[in-house]
């Protein structure tokens, strides 16, 4: 089977079903290839090509307007040149995703020639709740269910650990979080997506939300810190302007905090399987005692100790 993947966290999917040989179409990382492919691969941000309407994706052309627009980041004609059997593409338009009945209520396929096989996740468990059924479609079920299961299992117990600790340690609090994620382009703060917020909470962190503007104090202070920059593929917080807006923006806390430096793409983004190493390397710095035995440190190419900062008020 020929399959295209227009975004990432489906193209992870197929690859944890061991069937990355299968794609032929992945343009949301151009120069992509699959046998040079590791699961969760950072993506490069993008931008917004045009919206097009699903029914446009069949290669018999769109005769009947659908009325569901996907926005696009890629070229459609490069993904329709590839003749793929199958597109997989998540989206934010909740009509495209609608399939009537269970199991699942996010998944949609639309068409014959190629399938469009359209997921809308709102959840993290929404993101594990579609791969058993994509899995029917590319004739992996076993193998799909197998992983659902075994991902979904570590999710909750990752929630489980959080939920544990509170219980077993009277007078323990979640610990607050700030974040600060540098735009180099604009030399200001980048928003936290609503997947992020999410991926915080399941690590045990409370946010604190932000004002986003670049005359303003935008991190209060917070048991944790992450920084990073926006569009690193790897936890970097040397970039030059990011320390230079930490030092004219954030008030001299009264404690010194847990400051950490992140890979932003994976771990406030993630998609499709990889949701759950993201709560998991998030919760090593977030809450690691909820952890206990297993409280590692994460990774550090997604995640390392900042070094401390003095900085001085601004007047």
């Amino acid at each position: 089977m020929r399959i295209a993947t227009i975004t990432p966290g489906v193209r992870d999917t197929v690859i944890e079903l061991g069937l990355g040989d299968w794609i032929v179409c992945a343009p949301d990382k151009p120069g992509w290839h699959p046998a040079e492919a590791t699961p969760h691969a950072a993506v490069p941000p993008s931008v917004i090509l045009r919206s097009v309407d699903i029914s446009s994706l069949g290669r018999r052309g769109g005769r009947y307007q659908s009325g569901h627009l996907i926005d696009v980041t890629v070229d459609i004609d490069e993904v329709l040149r590839s003749n793929p059997d199958v597109i997989l593409v998540e989206t934010d338009c909740s009509g495209c995703g609608v399939q009537s009945g269970p199991p699942v209520q996010s998944l949609g396929v639309h068409g014959e020639d190629p399938r469009v096989v359209i997921v809308h996740p709102v959840s993290l468990e929404d993101e594990l709740g579609w791969i058993g059924s994509i899995g029917t479609i590319l004739g992996v079920t076993e193998r799909a269910v197998r992983l659902q299961t075994v991902r979904a299992a570590r999710l909750l117990a990752l929630r489980m650990h959080v939920a544990r600790y509170l219980t077993q340690t009277p007078g323990t609090r979640l610990p607050t979080v700030s974040v600060a994620i540098y735009d180099p382009d604009t030399g200001s703060w980048c928003p936290v997506s609503e997947r992020g917020k999410q991926l915080i909470n399941a690590a045990g962190g409370l946010l604190f939300s932000e004002p986003y503007s670049p005359d303003a104090p935008v991190i209060p202070p917070a048991d944790v810190i992450l920084v990073g920059t926006c569009g690193e593929a790897d936890a970097n917080s040397e970039h030059a302007g990011l320390r230079s807006f930490l030092a004219n923006n954030v008030p001299n806390p009264s404690t010194t905090p847990s400051t950490w430096s992140i890979a932003p793409d994976f771990l406030l983004n993630a998609t499709g399987p990889g949701v759950v190493p993201a709560v998991e390397t998030l919760l090593r710095a977030i809450f690691p005692a909820a952890l206990g035995a297993n409280g590692t440190p994460p990774p550090e190419h997604l995640l390392r100790r900042s070094a401390g900062r003095q900085v001085t008020p601004r007047s």
